[in-house]
């Protein structure tokens, strides 16, 4: 058995707090380079920019406080929003792999395959 040594790149993303952390601007250019109209990335920036929170403290809710990023956990809307972040970094890593950037790990000896990211 011939072991050969190569450079390996992991990035592993944390789902969990990229949810809470998903930048609005980003968000909206996704949206934009996926042909979405601007009427209706208005009214999702309206939906999501003018969210607010509070806090629940000893049983009573604190002050509202304006959110600045993230998506509201238990909004149905905000599930699909995070696919659509989600997407535009599985775009972003597929036009690396295009442009060279970066190749895939070779996986199997018989009919290898090229993993280059998971989604």
């Amino acid at each position: 058995m011939l072991l050969v040594e190569k450079e390996l790149m992991l990035f592993k993303v944390d789902f969990e707090k990229a949810y809470d952390s998903v930048d609005w601007g980003y968000l909206d250019a996704v949206m934009g380079r996926m042909g979405f109209p601007t009427l209706w990335r208005k009214w999702i920036k309206e939906c999501v920019c003018t969210a607010t929170e509070s806090v629940l403290v000893n049983g009573s809710p604190s002050e509202e406080f304006p959110l600045e990023r993230g998506l509201r956990q238990g909004d149905p809307l905000s599930l699909f929003l995070f696919l659509l972040a989600a997407e535009g970094l599985h775009v972003l890593m597929e036009a690396m792999v295009e442009c060279n950037l970066f190749t895939g790990y070779s996986v199997g000896a018989l009919a290898p395959v090229s993993v280059s990211h998971l989604q």
